[in-house]
């Protein structure tokens, strides 16, 4: 016998939109809770809420069944957050937020959470083909653009791009399993405003 939810994503795999509606209304008060720890902010908690349902709707067939419609739902706005944060750190008044809180980890286990994160990223980045670890360096500690880049090390910027996409996929990869909120922060400023 089937549960309420197995029919709601039974429907909503058939484009049923009211079923798309009591599903949205299961979850948005959960996910914009969630999106609203990560940014203190109710207009992009929102934003979250309507990426995540959008891409719901898009991928509806994709769903396999009720007993993974949570964590498929939690990814999706794990995956939105974080690229969101990523955006988000080359921006002025972000660098200064994410700055002041790493400034206020204070507690022993947060600063064994950073060295941990620090020493995660170093490996990665060691792990990197040689060429890719160059173009990285160059970009993320030299800070040159990628035009530049391109020029220094003669190649397209293309290639450029490529090796960077894939080195900031390596680095996502290798921190994964510790994406909480403290190394979200440490993973911005180590990388992103340095």
């Amino acid at each position: 016998m089937r549960s309420d939810l197995d029919n709601l994503i039974v429907r909503l795999k058939q484009n049923d939109k009211n079923a798309f509606n009591a599903l949205f209304y299961m979850y948005a008060d959960k996910l914009y809770k969630f999106g609203l720890s990560y940014f203190h902010d109710h207009a992009e908690a929102e934003e979250v809420v309507q990426e995540v349902f959008l891409k719901i709707w898009l991928n509806r067939n994709t769903i396999t069944d009720a007993s993974t419609i949570n964590a498929y739902i939690f990814t999706i706005a794990k995956n939105l957050i974080f690229n969101n944060l990523k955006k988000k750190v080359h921006d002025e008044k972000y660098r200064l937020y994410y700055q002041e809180k790493l400034e206020e980890v204070n507690s022993i286990d947060d600063r064994v959470n950073y060295n941990d994160t620090e020493q995660i990223i170093k490996d990665a980045i060691n792990q990197l083909p040689k060429k890719r670890k160059l173009v990285f360096l160059l970009s993320r500690k030299v800070g040159l653009k990628n035009k530049e880049i391109a020029r220094r090390l003669n190649i397209s910027i293309k290639t450029v791009e490529t090796h960077m996409t894939l080195s900031l996929k390596h680095l996502k990869e290798a921190l994964y399993l510790k994406s909480d909120k403290i190394l979200l922060i440490s993973l911005a400023v180590h990388f992103f405003l340095r």
